[in-house]
């Protein structure tokens, strides 16, 4: 009994020894071994990101945690992840406070921890003692300023055991708290990490600022043509702003009560601004293989999310980081698939410009997957690879410019020749307008020449040509009982040829005559007017005039379109060799003119003759019996169709007819 006693007592001890040293444990985690390894701890450092007491919705001082319960021990990441009492997750917004202890060797170099950017504003306190506060803390959003930087605070030599205590609030973004692991390493290694992150940060912001900027002005100033260089120089300011508040916020030092939440807006503007510029610079360089319908769906979704980001209170607008990258990747996805069709199709724009784009895709794609994996050092190495893209970009749009500004020169001499060219050609434009003038004047003194001429020919010339023909009538009259044959056949023969004379006198008074004037115009009837002129010119009542079936209106000068068919249908019935001359006319219009064409039964006329019929006072050699022409009838036809900017034309052969066709332009006005 006693044995059983004792062993009972025994396994107590030990459950209990066992039990102290594991609270002992959570309380006081010890990193003596990681010391031992000195090459490993000063190149990775070591990651405090376990077990830490955290305790929700309260604010506790390092002297107060007497008595205090922690919700749980927890590893650090948004406390969006970790449940309650009641295992429901924690909202974003709210405070909490981080505790963790820890022991270090007392051999060892010069060690610091490593704040990272923590979500919310921020205090802390290493062994009871305030170290720094970030922003402001609160217990509601309206006591509480949002600041993000990332800290290095030494730690004292002296001590090996540390104790860390953080107050955190976030009244901002969906993730909240500690996100990232605090970093416990060597003081140098830290501070080398830091100075590689500011000397990458400020040198792509440098480059990015003053290219963009540069570009920018460029653009503005010299050459607005080119709208690649104002998306490029676009994109390098957005990614300047970004780089520079994503991490430095100088903003916030600037103007102490500036809200975070507005820094934070700007800085995702900012960044759909560098997707959306880096897009739409894709789309210029390579616009022949880009559809209609990525540019729209860049320019909406753009649009979208950036309103999306001014509207939408926090932490709603943080949701939209996921939403972008997606965008991005779905834009990464078709630039790639867009830059192996140009080069396999062999663009126009150069093979470095269409690599460099593939390498800054490449780039752009990488900075989205380590941002997820939130790798802080292979993100500084992206920058490096930005600067280079960039500066290669910079490099190309300058020697894009250089080639168009060449070409530009070599436009601006061909113009300045063709200047002096045109100088050259005005004077003689000059001399040649000079000319037309005196021929003008002389076309003017001709004119009136030929009017005193029409009057003299009218007057002159007709009233003898009368007085002849009365005083051959008058002694035919007078001597009709004494006259013999060939005397009286003499003074018939005088008589035809003074009539003959005065035909010929009138057709050319006639011909001057025609387009004199100004027209008038008006709509009438073709099929009825036809038909009034036939029945004026036949006379034996012995032809026959076809006609269409379907009547046609025509807008034109009446009296010339009657002389027009007159002289046509005349000539058809008087050099007919047939009993019975049967006329055929046709019309129709066609594109604002109209068409016509006259056939008849006749003798026709040799292909030698179809253009000599139109000229004045020929004459051809006809069978005809008691046909008197004075050649000037057809010459008057094809005056009149030229004045109506038409075309006359004949189809014909000897013995078989005649087609005479022409067209006439329809006048302005509408029925």
């Amino acid at each position: 009994m006693t044995l059983l006693k004792f062993i009972t007592r025994f396994i107590l001890f030990v459950a209990i020894v066992q039990c102290v040293y594991s609270v002992d444990k959570q309380k006081n985690e010890n990193y003596s071994t990681y010391f031992n390894n000195d090459k490993l701890f000063q190149k990775k450092g070591i990651k405090l990101d376990q077990n830490w007491e955290f305790y929700w919705n309260t604010f506790i001082n390092p002297k107060d945690f007497t008595n205090q319960k922690p919700l749980n021990l927890v590893e650090l990441a948004s406390w969006t992840n970790y449940v309650d009492k009641d295992n429901q997750k924690l909202p974003a917004f709210g405070y909490a406070t981080y505790k963790k202890s820890f022991t270090i060797p007392k051999e060892r170099p010069n060690t610091s921890l490593y704040i990272p950017r923590i979500i919310g504003a921020y205090k802390i306190w290493i062994n009871g003692k305030f170290i720094l506060e970030s922003g402001n803390i609160g217990t509601t959003k309206e006591t509480t300023l949002h600041r993000r930087f990332t800290k290095i605070i030494p730690l004292n030599s002296n001590d090996t055991n540390f104790e860390v205590v953080i107050q955190v609030a976030n009244f901002y973004n969906k993730n909240a708290g500690i996100t990232e692991p605090i970093l416990l390493g060597v003081t140098e290694y830290l501070f080398q990490k830091k100075s590689l992150q500011i000397m990458a940060d400020m040198t792509a912001v440098g480059s990015f600022s003053f290219v963009g900027l540069l570009l920018l002005i460029f653009y503005v100033l010299y050459w607005n043509k080119d709208k690649a260089v104002l998306y490029f120089s676009l994109m390098c300011i957005a990614l300047s702003y970004h780089t520079l508040n994503d991490r430095y916020a100088p903003f916030s030092h600037l103007f102490k009560e500036i809200s975070w939440v507005f820094l934070a807006k700007t800085e995702y503007i900012a960044s759909y601004i560098v997707g959306y510029s880096a897009s739409m610079f894709f789309v210029i360089v390579l616009e022949e293989y880009v559809h209609y319908w990525f540019k729209k769906f860049i320019q909406y979704s753009t649009v979208i999310l950036i309103l999306a980001a001014i509207i939408l209170p926090a932490p709603h607008f943080t949701y939209l980081i996921p939403v972008f990258l997606v965008f991005m990747m779905l834009n990464i996805a078709y630039i790639i698939f867009t830059i192996i069709k140009a080069i396999l199709a062999k663009s126009k724009a150069t093979k470095l410009l269409l690599i460099v784009m593939a390498i800054a895709t490449a780039v752009f794609l990488a900075n989205i997957i380590f941002f997820i994996k939130q790798h802080e050092i292979a993100l500084i190495y992206v920058k490096f690879g930005y600067i280079f893209v960039f500066l290669l970009i910079s490099m190309l749009l300058l020697r894009r410019f250089s080639t168009s500004f060449k070409e530009l020169e070599n436009a601006n001499l061909l113009a300045l020749t063709q200047k002096k060219e045109i100088s050259m050609k005005s004077k003689q434009l000059t001399a040649v307008n000079l000319q037309l003038e005196e021929n003008l004047k002389l076309l003017e003194n001709n004119n009136e020449e030929l009017e005193d001429f029409n009057h003299i020919v009218s007057h002159d010339l007709k009233t003898p040509l009368v007085s002849v023909y009365s005083l051959a009538s008058f002694i035919e009259e007078d001597l009709k009982d004494t006259l013999d044959d060939n005397t009286s056949k003499h003074i018939i023969m005088m008589k035809e040829v003074i009539s003959k004379m005065e035909s010929s006198i009138n057709g050319l008074l006639e011909y001057s005559k025609v387009a004199k004037g100004k027209k008038h115009k008006e709509w009438f009837s073709c099929n009825v007017t036809l038909q009034k002129v036939f029945d004026l010119i036949q006379h034996q009542k012995k032809s026959t005039l076809i006609l269409p079936k379907k009547d046609l209106k025509v807008y034109a000068n009446k009296l010339e379109f009657e002389h027009v068919f007159q002289n046509l249908m005349g000539n058809s019935i008087k050099y007919n060799d047939k009993d019975e001359a049967i006329i055929t006319i046709k019309f129709r219009l066609k594109e604002g003119e109209y068409l016509f064409s006259i056939s008849d039964n006749g003798p026709g006329i040799d292909k030698q003759y179809h253009q000599k019929i139109f000229k004045i006072f020929s004459q051809l050699e006809t069978n005809a019996k008691d046909v008197n022409s004075t050649g000037i009838g057809l010459a008057i036809v094809k005056k009149i169709v030229a004045n109506n900017d038409g075309i006359i034309s004949v189809s014909s052969k000897k013995g078989k007819g005649l087609t005479i066709r022409f067209s006439w332009q329809k006048g302005d006005e509408t029925m």
